[in-house]
């Protein structure tokens, strides 16, 4: 059962919506509960249903095992420096505010391309770290 659900309600016996209700004990809000829309009785506790991780590991086993094949296992991204070979990372990019430029070979393009004469840029941009010393998005 999960928030969304059709249901007939044990309680009033029509169908019904399953709603998610926070319990309160005076003004300290309690457990998470689920509750039928219209009679307000309660239907189950939310921390006992499974987590969406369990549901989609769930499913994907159950289609591995219909189709007799194996669970694949998820891509790992690696972000090391030698991996990133874009030319906002490169020592002849330049950034303008009208346009980006590559000055080895005297055109146009953009941070995000690839480049085989790419050559790390050694001095120069330095990080920018926000409070947290995290690195920024973008």
């Amino acid at each position: 059962m999960k928030r969304g659900d059709k249901i007939n309600c044990p309680a009033c016996r029509h169908q019904t919506v399953v709603r998610e209700k926070v319990e309160m004990d005076g003004w300290t809000p309690g457990d998470k509960i689920f509750v039928c829309a219209f009679c307000d009785a309660k239907l189950g506790d939310a921390a006992d249903m499974e987590s969406k991780e369990q549901r989609d590991q769930k499913a994907v086993s159950g289609l591995a095992a219909l189709f007799e094949t194996e669970v694949a296992e998820a891509p790992v991204i690696s972000e090391e420096a030698g991996d990133l070979y874009f030319c906002k990372y490169c020592k002849y990019y330049v950034s303008h505010a009208f346009e980006e430029r590559c000055q080895l070979h005297k055109r146009k393009t953009a941070a995000m391309h690839s480049c085989p004469d790419f050559e790390a840029e050694k001095t120069g941009r330095k990080e920018v770290k926000n409070d947290e010393g995290q690195k920024p998005v973008f």
